[in-house]
């Protein structure tokens, strides 16, 4: 039995399936590609990003901190008192927020090096990459988890 499907002839029912999943696979490979630059975009925004939780019109004072840096406003308005920095552990808040860093800094790398072997479709078959990419992104989802269990502890 020959079938044509936008020119294509098929012998018989197995090449059907075989082609249509080589299309899906394709295309789902492209959106696991998307929403990975996607995770790392949203990540990389976590980690540097110094406004995480800031004041509020009932507020006592003014300020604001993130990750790895705390700032506060004084009551003249004017630049803002920052401290902490990412070449300065000893400058961080307090060991939570060091963790918390370490754990998120360590996402971002993953996260990085997981696009970066979307790269390697040229080079290796895509059963390799995904799995290579797949158990990264794995990881970095347990960091992230990690420092959310580790800071709703403490």
């Amino acid at each position: 039995m020959k079938k044509m499907e936008k020119n294509i002839e098929y012998t018989d029912q197995s090449h059907i399936y075989t082609t249509s999943y080589i299309r899906n696979s394709k295309a789902i490979g492209v959106l696991w590609g998307v929403f990975t630059i996607c995770f790392a975009i949203i990540n990389i925004v976590v980690f540097i990003q110094p406004q995480w939780i800031g004041d509020t019109q009932d507020s006592k004072g003014t300020g604001y901190f993130g990750l790895w840096m705390r700032c506060t406003v004084g009551p003249a308005g004017g630049p803002p008192d920052c401290q902490g920095k990412l070449d300065d552990f000893a400058s961080l808040l307090n060991t939570p927020s060091k963790a918390a860093t370490i754990l998120v800094g360590l996402s971002v790398v993953l996260t990085l090096l997981c696009v970066c072997t979307m790269l390697l479709f040229f080079f290796f078959h895509s059963s390799t990459v995904f799995h290579m990419a797949g158990s990264m992104q794995l990881l970095s989802s347990k960091l992230s988890a990690l420092n959310v269990w580790g800071c709703a502890c403490n």
